[in-house]
């Protein structure tokens, strides 16, 4: 018998590197679905696709485990069912690993016990609403999570008090099982879907529960003392209005009553999740690996303040969190073959807090039966795409999990699922397993040593969304389009950049990078724009700043920021229509109604590069000492934009042909809609062929030679 697992995570050759009684273990996971029907490791499906991936060189198996599976309305608890599902994957490989993604949502029956505990939303009209039963049937436990579903308030004490408790028994017991021993990893799961958004925050204001009003109210008192008055949880129209156009106003009292809020939200939130994986650390007997569903940046559906990932600073910080985790994004052009697979978060911080990120790959194929007539059209692309998705993160130095949902039949829409023959896998075919596992290898093999091929670096502030106005259906468009779209259009160029969160500015290796871009900087202290003058803006770096950088430093909203920060003569004005601008790549306005604060360039040093349509300077680029700055006075929810600032850079392009590319120092991912020959740029300055066949193909080179190390589909 094996001795139990120690996990643990630690940078080793420049990544983040997981560590099983010692030895490195690539992070590359297979995963059930939480879905009924696909969940269990034991039953007949589920096991056949998990004995797919262990026999091809998986050893790492994630499931899912519910509080609702372990503890039960007459008081009784049992790790049986945990035990059972580690079993699963253990018969099959003797020495394989599971992770459990393990559902913190108190048990549906304590729910109904405690209704005073449950959160209680604001609907468009302002109305407080109790939340609603679960559809009724036989269904995931998360199935209803991002309606206005009946859940725990994510402030509430009680919750962590009772529940807290049932996760450090769960911990102790099953430790002492045989199949303990092969556990060596804890994801840490709640909110919606698991992933740590406040339920119902798509279409809600939350939450106004009584849980939610104390905690808000605790809040208050540590930051302002017991001699203020305090104040409930704000209503809808307070969040409604904004002092300074589409920003909130650190003067305004209303503003500040709803940033208050919003902080102490997503710092519960975050306090919820950090103290679930402390209580995992210290009553698993050994050393194991903790983390969560959280550092989403991409894809937030422009509700970042509502339910977004506010607090990835501190959690990054933790020493109780190993990894974070996420879903890759779901917009824009993310998903068909030819478009661009990214992580939700920002993976260079991590890496540079010595955190790994995972990617959750649930991207379904686009399969008919195997008999089907257009099936070797389809398993082409599928073949193409699924190398694309396996390499996004080991590129970045991090790692992921195939998650399938297959087995339970679930299917996203945008696949084919063969019906009429029974459930199946969505990587369950000869072709797309034996590219997957050969892929796997590959990378694995050439992952020694960890360096970034990234001269481009993107920094985005999750923290800026405080001081912004977002509520249902109107969403701050800048922030949404910027964080959105310009990432996107920087790959289109055929750049690779790296990303990090604004709070880890100073621990960068700013050398690396000679393109620096600000997605929605707008808020900056006096500190970080001594920071960014000192050393960023220097040895000739070329900087990108997008719409109004340092508007506010948290304590006052002020244009003069904006002028002494990018170091542009800039004029504050505000239309009284719709915003257009004549840019390099066509017309685009961002919103039909006027957008507050907005500026222009009045430069006379400045180079003119798009216009308002009322003639004033829009776009600008100007020399200085140190550094070469870009002025972009608004983002667009077009790609274009951001692959036309690349083009005006001097970052370096691998390509030139809005091909998918992916790469580290030693390796290049080159995938393409159409296929045929592809050109690829290497860092060298030479210029390479790449004969890929005439339908959607992915191919891995030599970053140095240009070699090509492996190409499906042929």
């Amino acid at each position: 018998m094996s001795a139990p697992l120690q996990s643990e995570i630690r940078l080793h050759n420049g990544r983040p590197t997981l560590f099983l009684n010692g030895e490195i273990e690539a992070p590359i996971f297979y995963a059930l679905t939480d879905v009924p029907g696909g969940r269990w490791s034991w039953e007949e499906l589920p096991a056949h696709n998990i004995r797919q991936f262990l026999t091809r060189g998986f050893r790492l198996v994630q499931l899912d485990i519910a509080l609702d599976d372990v503890w039960f309305e007459d008081g009784s608890f049992s790790v049986e069912t945990a035990r059972r599902q580690i079993r699963g994957v253990t018969e099959i490989r003797a020495d394989a690993a599971v992770m459990f993604r393990l559902h913190v949502r108190p048990p549906r029956w304590w729910m109904a016990r405690n209704p005073d505990e449950n959160t209680l939303y604001l609907n468009a009209q302002g109305e407080i609403c109790a939340g609603e039963d679960d559809a009724p049937g036989f269904h995931r436990h998360i199935e209803d999570d991002a309606r206005r579903p009946r859940r725990t308030s994510l402030a509430s004490q009680k919750w962590l008090d009772e529940c807290g408790p049932i996760v450090a028994r769960f911990c102790r017991e099953l430790a002492q099982t045989p199949e303990g021993d092969a556990l060596m990893g804890v994801q840490i799961a709640g909110g919606v879907f698991g992933e740590w958004h406040y339920w119902g925050f798509i279409e809600h204001e939350v939450d106004v529960s009584a849980p939610m009003q104390a905690r808000f109210a605790a809040w208050q008192r540590e930051k302002y003392g017991e001699n203020r008055e305090i104040l409930p949880v704000p209503a809808w129209e307070i969040r409604v209005q904004t002092g300074d156009g589409l920003f909130r106003s650190p003067q305004n009292s209303g503003d500040v009553w709803a940033m208050d809020y919003a902080r102490c939200q997503h710092e519960c939130v975050a306090h919820a999740i950090e103290f679930f994986a402390r209580v995992v650390k210290e009553n698993w007997p050994r050393e194991v690996v903790v983390g969560a569903f959280y550092g989403y940046f991409f894809s937030c559906f422009g509700r970042d303040i509502a339910g977004g990932h506010l607090e990835i600073a501190r959690l990054l910080r933790s020493p109780h969190l190993d990894f974070f985790c996420g879903p890759s994004t779901y917009y824009p052009d993310a998903w068909h073959p030819g478009e661009w697979f990214r992580s939700r978060g920002l993976l260079e911080s991590c890496r540079l807090n010595g955190k790994l990120w995972l990617d959750e790959m649930d991207q379904q194929n686009q399969l008919p039966g195997y008999w089907e007539n257009d099936y070797h059209e389809h398993i082409a692309a599928s073949r193409a795409k699924t190398v694309r998705n396996l390499s996004f993160a080991p590129l970045k130095g991090h790692g992921l999990w195939f998650y399938d949902f297959g087995p339970s039949g679930f299917s996203d829409s945008r696949g084919r699922v063969p019906t009429h023959h029974g459930s199946q896998g969505w990587w369950d075919d000869p072709h797309l397993l034996r590219d997957i596992a050969a892929v796997k290898c590959l990378l694995e093999s050439r992952s020694q040593n960890y360096e970034s091929a990234a001269d481009v670096l993107v920094v985005g502030d999750p923290q800026t969304h405080y001081a912004m106005a977002s509520v249902p259906r109107n969403v701050d468009a800048v922030s949404h389009a910027a964080i959105g779209w310009t990432p996107l259009g920087l790959m289109q160029a055929g750049t690779v950049f790296d990303a990090i969160y604004l709070c880890d500015l100073e621990r960068v290796a700013w050398e690396n990078y000679r393109v620096v871009v600000f997605l929605n900087a707008f808020v900056l202290s006096q500190k970080q724009r001594e920071f960014i003058a000192q050393n960023v803006a220097q040895g000739g770096r070329q900087i990108v700043w997008i719409y109004a950088p340092a508007y506010s430093d948290g304590s006052q909203n002020c244009e003069e920021f904006v002028r002494q920060t990018t170091g542009f003569e800039l004029k504050k004005w505000q239309s009284a229509t719709r915003v257009e601008i004549s840019a390099p790549f066509g017309n685009y306005g961002l919103s039909e109604t006027p957008i507050s604060p907005i500026f222009h360039v009045c430069d006379g040093a400045a180079q003119p590069l798009a216009h308002f349509s009322g003639g004033e300077v829009a776009w600008a680029r100007k020399q200085f000492e140190t550094h070469e700055a870009f002025f972009i006075a608004l983002p667009a929810f077009d790609a274009a934009l951001g692959k036309c600032v690349a083009e005006l850079t001097d970052a370096h392009r691998f390509s030139r042909s809005a091909d998918v590319i992916y790469a580290d120092a030693q390796t290049i991912l080159l995938h393409s809609r159409e296929g045929g020959e592809r050109a690829v740029f290497l860092k060298s300055g030479r210029e390479i062929r790449v004969r890929m066949p005439h339908s959607p193909a992915t191919a891995l080179l030599d970053a140095q030679s240009g070699e090509v190390l492996f190409l499906t589909p042929q």
